[in-house]
């Protein structure tokens, strides 16, 4: 009578057993294929959600992104895969100030962190270089930041200011205009987000200018 215990236990280790290897198996048949990598400029974020993988292959999970919501990361690799399931995403590899927690994470789980103090000082430095421009090119910069809406791409604006600057006989409101360029072209990303935030933020500070 005792031993059936033991025989049930050892049938139930050996069930066990053939689960965890089919497991293992499967794992390593459904990696990711990793399509493509590159290098990103350190960037800091902060993971909403999710997990780190131990590669981009995703056979591994490392962390749950859920236990460190006010951890800082910096991403700086993407690699874009495609997944068992047939669908393309990109990863990208993080790892926190001290190196400890890394790993590889689903862009979508990734919120940028801003440096507000920053871009307001973006800001301030076109307000003030949109002001010191002569009346007339002062209202035509306006007309053309107008212009933007949900559609208008960084590439869009940056065509209309050199167009209105190449069309400017001040030289004065050109240097002016080609500085309002560099800032606009270095400081704001392709997204409509900067360029909507951008417009509403100029609005803000300058009346003329409508929000989106």
């Amino acid at each position: 009578m005792k031993k059936k215990p033991i025989l049930f236990l050892a049938l139930l280790s050996a069930v066990f057993f053939l689960f965890t290897t089919t497991n293992q198996v499967d794992a390593k048949t459904k990696s990711a294929k990793i399509l493509s990598t590159r290098t990103l400029t350190k960037t800091p974020y902060h993971a909403v959600s999710g997990y780190l993988y131990t590669s981009a292959h995703l056979t591994k999970k490392a962390h749950n992104a859920d236990n460190y919501p006010l951890t800082t990361f910096y991403a700086t690799k993407s690699d874009t895969v495609r997944k068992a399931n047939g669908n393309k995403a990109v990863y990208y590899y993080i790892k926190n100030g001290n190196g400890k927690v890394k790993g590889w994470i689903w862009r979508g789980h990734l919120v940028r962190i801003v440096d507000t103090s920053a871009k307001l000082k973006q800001f301030n430095a076109l307000i003030s270089l949109i002001d010191s421009t002569t009346t007339n090119t002062h209202n035509k910069i306006v007309s053309v930041l107008n212009t933007i809406n949900n559609d208008t791409t960084l590439s869009d604006l940056v065509t209309k200011l050199t167009t209105l600057k190449n069309n400017l006989t001040n030289s004065s409101d050109i240097a002016k205009l080609n500085d309002i360029i560099t800032i606009i072209k270095s400081d704001f990303s392709t997204s409509v987000n900067d360029l909507t935030n951008l417009v509403n933020a100029l609005h803000t500070v300058n009346g003329t200018i409508q929000p989106l």
